[in-house]
């Protein structure tokens, strides 16, 4: 790390610092840790024990305030553990002060070569865990949650991204990339089934990252970061697990004992995987976070 960007994490650091003590005076912080890498928060580990996130963006700050009314409505909800706000900023913080901050949960992230490396009676002990994480959490109707999400967009929000594709992408698109995009969403758009379906409530970034594994007891130890749950296709979630940097197919295939019928969502969920990457550059050129965007756009430049 050079001169300069020391000196900008450690400025970052004290921020945070300064912040969570101004909401909390008697709370101790004797050790720091601090994660810049993720492309919407910085992720302060205090004392080894705590979790504080610090959005990025007003974006991501505004989805971090619905995301902690909704955890706190989660709770009693889920047969696997998840963060539990028990702490947060003054409501009148700003960019750098709001954060939410829980419990540090056990476990690693599940990488797909930790799967790679389990026995196969294993393997499905996870995928029964993960299986009935989801059937249970796409089942809690509008009437248990005490806060109110955004409305369900339903095929609006894909128009939307599209249109947002189109418009600020495909500049730097090679042609034949813009014309495989252009017939994956005017083909998904133009088939009515793909509008036609009940809403759940999603996870919406059910990825390697975000389910924590503990190798002691073999065992789903826990689900992170929910900043983009809401009412949605419950395909999504099952699209992260597709995605090539996850598990694939034919873990996504155990699911079935605990949550029949995902054949039929199969279709949609891989259209999602494909939207991905494009999201991952959008996000990254909206929020001027030149890596991700050209994270994103590498494939199609």
């Amino acid at each position: 790390m050079k001169r300069g960007d020391t000196e900008i994490h450690m400025s970052k650091q004290s921020q945070y610092i300064h912040a969570i003590h101004d909401a909390y005076p008697d709370f101790s912080i004797e050790t720091v840790q601090i994660n810049q890498n993720g492309q919407f928060n910085d992720i302060l580990m205090v004392n080894n024990e705590s979790i504080f996130r610090f959005p990025k963006t007003s974006r991501e700050a505004a989805k971090l305030v619905t995301e902690t009314a909704l955890l706190r409505s989660l709770q009693s909800y889920n047969t696997l553990p998840i963060p539990d706000p028990i702490y947060r900023s003054k409501e009148t913080a700003s960019i750098g002060q709001i954060f939410m901050g829980y419990r540090l949960l056990p476990g690693e992230p599940l990488w797909p070569k930790t799967l790679d490396a389990l026995k196969d009676e294993e393997v499905q002990h996870l995928a029964d865990q993960l299986a009935t994480f989801l059937h249970q959490l796409h089942a809690i109707s509008v009437e248990a949650l005490e806060v109110k999400l955004p409305d369900f967009q339903g095929c609006e929000q894909w128009r939307d991204l599209y249109a947002r594709f189109r418009s600020k992408l495909f500049p730097f698109m090679r042609a034949d990339a813009r014309k495989w995009v252009t017939e994956q969403f005017e083909g998904f758009l133009g088939d009515k089934s793909n509008c036609s379906y009940t809403p759940a409530l999603v996870h919406g970034d059910f990825g390697r990252t975000n389910i924590l594994y503990d190798a002691r007891t073999n065992s789903i130890s826990g689900i992170i970061d929910f900043s983009s749950a809401g009412w949605g296709d419950p395909a999504v979630d099952f699209a992260a697990i597709l995605s090539p940097v996850c598990y694939g197919e034919p873990f996504l295939e155990r699911f079935s004992v605990h949550y029949p019928g995902i054949e039929a969502v199969l279709s949609r969920a891989r259209f999602y995987v494909g939207t991905f990457a494009l999201q991952e550059a959008l996000y990254g050129l909206e929020d001027e976070d030149q890596e991700a965007f050209e994270s994103g756009i590498a494939e199609y430049r």
